[in-house]
Parts: structure tokens; C-alpha cells; sequence
């Protein structure tokens, strides 16, 4: 007998996850069918309950990456009369339908579903025009809000509404315009096999290219060079046909194909001029010898070296395209594949996917640690360099947190798994890396909209040297040639891969630095940046206080003293209680009593122990003259004073301070001499924000204390005003108006998530010295920018006027594919080589 069962499912969010529970449950055996429903993440499965179990049920649709919970009962077919409660529609109700009850009040809206991000693979680009066609296409479908394609990445991050847009969708658009998208795979291995697939795709090309090439130009140019061994018989001409037609047609037909497209769209790009330059000269090649002047074909090896010369350019560039890809290949390569799962007294290996939030997972030596969350046992050194930059490993103890994909050292784990997936910090990073790739400078909006005018302004060029040789001097056979030229010469490859490939290339070695730069904006702000501002605590300073200073009345020593105080204050949860706890011992504290906001009593080891505020001593009869000197000095320099007494005698005053970072002066001083103006913006105190700006070399003019998150920002538009470009660095809560404001906001991945999401910059580790690298990067990045535009448009700006005016010679079309595939070849290799760049010390 049939049953239906609903499961509830957890872990859905579009409707490809719909599809996939889907498949999932019809194949398991004994499913006959089953729907899911999105908003209500729900399935109902229509089961065959001899054959198959709801376990096996909850364990095909985790092995698909989601999650059920617990079942509502399972039901077999209504048998009648049909009961119910409330109507079932507005239609009359017949004989046998019973309604009991008043109607049920209808269900609560559906909350809105949020958009999401989709990373895209492109097929079928070839320059920024591609771009171009490429996003207006994805643009056009209802529901989605914005495209950003990548020419040197392959490609597009799509911002979409899952309940109305489907990957097929956009796949359809895209192929209208040409082009092919799916969905990108998240495993290195897969990207490799991709890029290792392009390559082979070019070699392969390369390589006929070649074989067909070489014997192509000893034929062309054989009479040229030795007319009395090669003489001009025919049969070169038919011979020069057969080598060059398979060229025309393997190496040449997608760009013939890719301009119909773009010509029956009413539009051009790269493919047109290259598919109208090589068909002009193999076209005229093939007109003389149809017309008995086969001698004349010789322009069969100028498109057969064209074509090749280019198919090297895209062999040379697919292979340095992969310096923007090892950035996430490498990341991805960090996450372990497989967990050590603990679960009823035993422990087993198991995917990486089974692993659920609460689960616990051992890891073991040399491991690394499989999922995010907080050691519940054991103790260890854990390599968190992938994640901070930092080299030295990080101490973890029970309740302590470890982020997955870091390296255990050499003791043993066990670890309560909390962020999972998408939630991880790998993931997040991985996010960053991808969405810094695909986002777009203002100077690449500039390009892309001279690419746009661009093909159909050479075109015209082209059809101007045409004509105006052809009917000026009577050659046509010059004519092609010089109209080839320019066609060949004017690709706009290198302007379409001068910004995105740089950028690709610095948000992959900020990534490895432990810099993730949201937008590639943030680069061209991050080199004109003139003034840049602090927070204090958290930024400047550790963001916990500690032990500072401490004096001690006659008597006394400083370790005793420390020890009473941290003894009395361990069953305080005040913030400065954490400071002593360093110099607890085994003490036997009793009789322990706190008073809000003035201090703590306690016996320790029997004997009476008062720590607290001067006020609170002398409420508790204790004289306090002989600690007042020390206490007023050190609060004149901000920084809090505990008074210790014992069995009602004062015996020391203890300073504590927010310390300031290990490198903080350093950074200050590196910044100084690198042009930018530093600031001091913070909520503390003024005597507090003088102090550590003075130590840090800062001016009276440069420190605002007293600051509420609207003032920060209103600090931050004076210094603009003064100064120029502003960016503001940070890690708290009350940081995030401010960073938002900024020209450029640097978080800490210290602070708070707030903070992180409202940065253009966010430093993965709390070291301020990336501070400094993250501007060292901002001005390389958009030096090489500047660079690659700079080569992109001079061999256009040069090439063009030259090749119309045919000063080429015989040799125009293939000086012009030479100086096109290499113009490529040049914007590729000077982004690379920002892979390698340092960024200043530490690094």
C-alpha cells in the first residue's frame, strides 16, 4: 500500500536545491514519487513503506548536501467520506465531504527569499565587446539584477532571485548572444582539468597551425626568394589552397561563426575583425586563382600566418591566465575532503559533507582541521597562516576557536563542529577572492565603453584603406593587404584584459598576504589615498586590558600582591578581572562577595582581601594616602587603577592598560613615509587617546577622542576636506559607519562581522602591519593597470594609422598579427608579475 510522507528539509535556497532533493529522493527503490517545496522547505515523497524506510530517505538527501528533520506522520489514501478541517476550495463541497470546524486562518506570508550570488563560467570571450554582449545578455533576464563578467578569469558573477531565475535561463541568454555559461565548480581539481583542457584546446591548434604554416610560407614566399628553383607554376597556387583552406576552416572557422552571430545581432567584436581580415586575404587568394592567376595566391599564407600567429597569442595567454586562478585553486586545495567523526563512543572517517553542526571531529598531528568551530578537548599548536599570514603557530586549549582548512600541530583535538559549507571562513575568503575578480574598476567601465565604439570605428578605417588604396593607386591586391592590416592589427584583446587581468592577479596575491579586497574599485581609491584614520581599541591597542604597572607599600612584593588580587577577582566576570588572571594560583578563595562598579571582597588562604576602586577602600575603612601618588599619575595617562588591601592595609595599586599592538609605531611611522597623513579617532577618554597617540608619534591635531560612530564619520568628511582621499581602519561595531564612509574601509578580521561587511579592505589577521601592504598593493595594482591600458591603446593608436597607410609593406597582415597576439602577451605578463610583487615587511 502507497504511503506520503513529508520530510522536512533544511539547507535549501534555490531551485536548484529543489531539483537536486528532488532527484535524490525519486532514486532511491520504493519511491514512486516526489515534489519539494522551496518556501515550505518541505518534500512529499510517495513511498512503497515495504521497500523502502525513512532512513534510507533522510540519507539520500544527505548524501545530496542537505539536511531533513524530523518527519511528519506518513499518511495512506483517504479513504471515504474525505474529511477535513476548513474549506478546501470555494467551489460547493459534495455529498460525501465533511468540514469540521471553523475555517483555519491562512497561513502566515512566506518571508522574502534573498538574493543570491552566482559564479558563472563564460565560453566563447574574446574581448572586452565580449563583455559587453556578454552582461547585457544575462542583464535581460527577468530576475536578474546584475551581471559582471571577467574576461581573464572565463567569468561572470550574477546577482539573481532564485525563485525566478533558473542556470538554463541564463544559459539560453547567453547562447542567443553567442556565448555559453554554466554553473563554476567549486574543486581545484575541476578548475585545473578546465584550464589544463584550454590549453590543451589552444596547443592542439598551435600545433596544426604549425604543420600547416611552415610549408604555407616556403610556398609563398619560394619564388620571392629563389624564382629559378620555384619559377611560378600553378600548381603553388593550388598547392598554397590545400594547405590553406583546413587553417581557414579549423583555426578560423569560430571566428567566422562568432561574427555571423554577432552580425545577425547587429553587432561586432574581436571575431569580426579577425574573420573579415583573414577571409579578405584568403578570399582574393582564391578569386585569382579561379580566375587562372594562380601565381598570385600568395595571400593564402598571409591569412594562414594569421591565423596561427593569433592561435599562438591565445596559447601564450591561456597558459598566463593562470595566475588568476591559482589564487582560489590554492584556497580551495586548503579544505580537507574527509572528517574524523566521533559519535557513540567511536570514531570513523568520513566525507567532509556528512559532517553536521554539533557533530564532533578528532584531529589528529600534522592534520588539517576539517571544519570551523571550538576545541571541547585537548590541546595543541595550530598553523593559521592560510588565514592571518601570520608564520608562528596559535595555541588552542578546550574552548578556544579553530577555523577549518588550518594546520594542526602536534597534539590531538577534538573540535565541535559550528560552521559548515558556505558558513566557513574558507568559503568566505574563497567569496571575497571570487567577488574581487568579477568586480569592476572605474577605470575598466572606461574601456569597456571605448570597446564598445571601437570594432565599428576600425571597420570603417578599414573600409577607407580599402577603397582609398584600391582606387588611388588601381593595386587591390595592396588594397586587401593594407585593409587586412588594419582589421588584424586593431583587435581589441589587450584593452579588454588590461584592468580584469591585474585585478585578478593582486586580489589572488592580497589573498596569500592575508589582504581580501572586496572591489576592484577599492584598488584605484587605495593608491590616491592621502590621510588614513585609526580606531583604538581593537585596532591600535590588543583590545583587552592587562597588567601595565604596579606598586607595592613597604613590605610588600609585586608576584604576592598580583596573586591575592587575581585570587580575589577569579569569581568576578568584570572585564578586569581577565587581566589578573594570568597570576592566579591555587589560593583557597571563600566568602567571595562583588559590588557593582566599585570592586570585589574575599578571604584568600583565610586571610581578608579587598581589590576595587579608591572610593570602595574607603568605604571599607581602608586609608589609602600611601597608593594615591602612584593611582593619580597613572590615571592622568588613562589608564585604570585597581587598589589591593589585606586585612585592612593598603599594599599595592595596580595599573591596567590596553596595550598597544607590537607594531603600531612601526605602521605609523611606514605610512609617514609613504606620503599619508595618520589620525587618531576614537570613543575613549581624552587623557586615554593623548597617551597612545603621543606614543605613536601623533600630533594634538591628529587625535579626536570622545568620538560616537556620527562623529566618527563626520571626523573622517573634515580630513577628506584637508587632506584628500581618506580611509579608515578598524575592527568594532560603532567602526562600521565610518568604514562605510571612507574612501577605503580596512577591517580587522579580528572584529566584529559588522566591521568586516562594511570594508573595502578586510585584513584576515589582527597584524596592522598589512595596513601598509594593503596600500603597497593598491598602488602596484593600478600602476600595472595603468601600465597594461597604456600598452593596450599604443598598439592600436600606433598600429592603426601605420597599417592604413600601408608602411607595413608586403608583410602588413602578419606584422599586425604578430604585434596584436603579442600586445595580449605583454598585458598578461605584466599582470603576472604582480603575483610575485613584496608588500613590505613580515611578508
Amino acid at each position: 500500500m502507497t504511503q506520503t510522507l513529508t520530510l522536512p528539509i533544511r539547507g535549501m535556497t534555490c531551485n536548484h536545491c529543489v531539483g537536486s532533493v528532488r532527484q535524490a529522493l525519486e532514486n532511491v527503490s520504493g519511491v514512486g514519487s516526489a515534489s519539494v517545496d522551496l518556501k515550505a522547505a518541505r518534500a512529499t515523497v510517495s513511498i512503497d513503506p515495504e521497500v523502502v524506510t525513512q532512513a534510507r530517505l533522510r540519507e539520500a538527501v544527505e548524501q545530496a548536501g542537505y539536511a531533513v528533520g524530523e518527519p511528519e506522520a506518513a499518511t495512506s489514501p483517504p479513504a471515504t467520506p474525505l474529511v477535513t478541517i476548513g474549506p478546501l476550495a470555494a467551489a460547493p463541497a459534495p455529498a460525501n465531504l465533511v468540514t469540521i470546524g471553523p475555517p483555519l486562518a491562512p497561513p502566515p506570508p512566506a518571508p522574502p527569499v534573498a538574493g543570491e550570488d552566482w559564479d558563472l563560467a563564460v565560453g566563447g570571450m574574446h574581448c572586452a565587446s565580449c563583455v559587453a554582449r556578454v552582461e547585457s545578455a544575462l542583464d535581460a533576464v527577468p530576475g536578474v539584477t546584475e551581471a559582471r563578467v571577467n574576461l581573464s578569469t572565463n567569468t561572470a558573477r550574477v546577482a539573481v532571485d532564485p525563485l525566478r531565475v533558473r542556470i538554463d535561463q541564463l544559459a539560453e541568454a547567453a547562447s542567443r548572444a553567442g556565448y555559453t555559461v554554466k554553473r563554476v565548480e567549486a574543486e581545484a581539481s575541476v578548475m585545473r582539468n578546465e584550464r589544463a583542457e584550454a590549453i590543451r584546446f589552444w596547443r592542439i591548434r598551435l600545433i596544426l597551425g604549425a604543420i600547416l604554416t611552415i610549408p604555407l610560407v616556403i610556398l609563398g614566399l619560394g619564388p620571392m626568394i629563389a624564382p629559378r628553383a620555384f619559377g611560378h607554376p600553378s600548381w603553388i597556387g593550388w598547392a598554397m589552397l590545400a594547405l590553406a583552406a583546413p587553417l581557414q576552416i579549423v583555426l578560423g572557422g569560430p571566428y567566422l561563426v562568432g561574427a555571423w552571430n554577432r552580425l545577425r545581432q547587429g553587432s561586432t567584436n574581436m571575431d569580426t575583425l579577425i574573420a573579415l581580415g583573414t577571409s579578405a586575404a584568403f578570399g582574393y587568394s582564391l578569386w585569382q586563382i579561379t580566375a587562372g592567376q594562380a601565381h598570385n595566391a600568395h595571400f593564402f599564407m598571409d591569412a594562414g600566418i594569421i591565423l596561427t600567429l593569433i592561435t599562438l597569442g591565445k596559447f601564450l595567454e591561456a597558459r598566463s591566465k593562470g595566475v588568476a586562478g591559482e589564487a582560489i585553486e590554492r584556497l580551495l586545495d586548503l579544505a580537507p575532503k574527509r572528517a574524523r567523526l566521533v559519535r557513540d563512543g567511536g570514531e570513523r572517517e568520513v566525507p567532509l559533507a556528512q559532517v553536521r553542526k554539533g557533530d564532533l571531529v578528532r584531529v589528529r598531528p600534522g592534520e588539517s582541521v576539517p571544519v570551523d568551530g571550538s576545541v571541547v578537548e585537548g590541546e595543541s599548536y595550530v598553523d593559521e597562516s592560510m588565514l592571518t599570514g601570520e608564520p608562528l603557530p596559535v595555541a588552542k586549549i578546550a574552548g578556544t576557536r579553530v577555523t577549518g582548512a588550518t594546520k594542526n600541530g602536534d597534539g590531538t583535538l577534538v573540535v565541535r563542529a559550528e560552521r559548515l559549507g558556505s558558513e566557513s571562513a574558507l568559503a568566505g575568503i574563497v567569496k571575497l577572492v571570487r567577488e574581487a575578480q568579477s568586480s569592476k574598476a572605474d577605470v575598466q567601465r572606461l574601456a569597456d565603453r571605448i570597446a564598445s565604439v571601437f570594432v565599428p570605428a576600425v571597420l570603417a578605417i578599414a573600409l577607407v584603406t580599402l577603397i582609398g588604396w584600391g582606387f588611388a593607386t588601381g593595386l587591390w591586391g595592396n588594397a586587401v593587404l593594407n585593409a587586412t592590416a588594419v582589421l588584424i592589427i586593431a583587435c581589441p584583446c589587450a584593452l579588454g584584459l588590461a584592468t580584469p587581468m591585474a585585478v585578478a592577479v593582486a586580489s589572488g596575491r592580497g589573498a596569500r598576504a592575508g589582504l581580501l579586497v572586496r572591489d576592484a574599485s577599492a584598488f584605484e581609491r587605495m593608491d590616491r589615498v592621502k590621510a588614513i584614520a585609526f580606531d583604538k581599541t581593537g585596532t591600535l591597542t590588543e583590545g583587552k586590558p592587562s597588567v601595565a604597572d604596579v606598586f607595592v607599600t613597604s613590605g610588600w612584593d609585586r608576584d604576592a600582591a598580583l596573586k591575592l588580587a587575581a585570587a580575589a577577582e577569579s569569581g568576578s566576570e568584570h572585564p578586569l578581572a581577565r587581566a589578573l588572571e594570568p597570576f592566579r594560583d591555587a589560593s583557597l578563595v571563600t566568602d567571595f562577595r562583588a559590588v557593582r562598579g566599585q570592586g570585589v571582597r574575599a578571604r584568600v588562604d583565610g586571610r581578608a582581601v579587598l581589590v576595587g576602586s579608591r572610593r570602595f577602600l574607603a568605604l571599607e575603612g581602608v586609608r589609602v594616602e600611601a597608593l594615591d601618588d602612584s593611582a593619580r599619575k597613572w590615571e592622568a595617562l588613562g589608564q585604570t587603577v585597581l587598589l589591593l588591601a589585606v586585612d585592612g592595609e593598603p599594599v599595592a595599586a595596580i595599573a591596567l592598560a590596553d596595550r598597544i599592538k607590537e607594531h603600531a609605531r612601526e605602521v605609523m611611522d611606514d605610512l609617514r613615509d609613504r606620503g599619508a597623513r595618520t589620525f587618531l579617532i576614537t570613543g575613549d577618554n581624552a587623557a586615554t587617546a593623548s597617551a597612545i597617540g603621543a606614543s605613536l608619534g601623533l600630533a594634538a591635531d591628529q587625535i579626536v577622542s570622545m568620538a560616537t560612530p556620527e562623529s566618527k564619520v563626520e571626523q573622517l568628511e573634515q580630513i577628506r576636506k584637508r587632506w584628500g582621499r581618506v580611509a579608515m581602519v578598524g575592527d568594532g561595531l560603532n567602526d562600521g559607519p565610518a568604514l562605510a564612509a571612507a574612501d577605503v574601509g580596512i577591517a580587522l578580521g579580528t572584529g566584529t562581522d559588522v566591521a568586516k561587511a562594511a570594508a573595502d579592505v578586510v585584513i584576515t589577521s589582527g597584524d596592522l602591519r598589512s595596513v601598509s601592504r594593503a596600500l603597497v598593493l593598491g598602488r602596484e595594482t593600478l600602476k600595472a593597470i595603468r601600465q597594461n591600458l597604456f600598452w593596450a591603446f599604443a598598439y592600436n593608436i600606433i598600429g592603426i594609422p601605420v597599417a592604413a597607410m600601408g608602411l607595413f609593406g608586403r608583410y602588413g597582415p602578419m606584422v599586425a598579427a604578430l604585434a596584436m597576439a603579442f600586445s595580449s602577451v605583454t598585458v598578461v605578463a605584466r599582470s603576472a608579475m604582480l603575483a610575485r610583487i613584496k608588500l613590505g615587511s613580515g611578508d
